[in-house]
């Protein structure tokens, strides 16, 4: 067999295995646009931190940096293609967890919220 080391399997964990970074994206497919709004969707990510991973999600070409208004200044983030694409990862990341790692002490992954899922990602059979 093959060593998958250097793999594109590799590639993508280097991208996205990054702490905070599938929570942002997933944010974002949420509709969530603004620095604050990622905030208090992840209460325990810090201001420092959040700009230091928009700035890297950014140049890694997952998102892009839109400044909608400038006095006041508003900026917004929104999904790249490249980053859009991660649509069928998540939802396959929420499929796995939803057959495999889901009990009763785990009331988020119900079928419900996994066809949530799929349309919030805009997935099609």
């Amino acid at each position: 067999m093959g060593n998958l080391e250097h793999s594109p399997i590799d590639l993508a964990i280097k991208l996205i295995s990054k702490k905070w970074t599938l929570n942002i994206i997933r944010d974002m497919f949420c509709g969530k646009k603004q620095f604050n709004e990622f905030l208090k969707s992840n209460p325990k990510l810090s201001s420092k931190v959040l700009s230091t991973k928009l700035r890297q999600l950014e140049q890694d070409g997952l998102i892009e940096k839109v400044i909608v208004s400038k006095t006041p200044i508003t900026i917004e983030y929104h999904l790249t293609g490249k980053g859009r694409s991660l649509n069928r990862v998540l939802y396959e990341l929420s499929g796995f967890a939803y057959k495999e790692c889901a009990d009763e002490s785990t009331p988020a992954c119900t079928e419900r919220s996994y066809e949530l899922t799929k349309e919030i990602l805009n997935i099609d059979d």
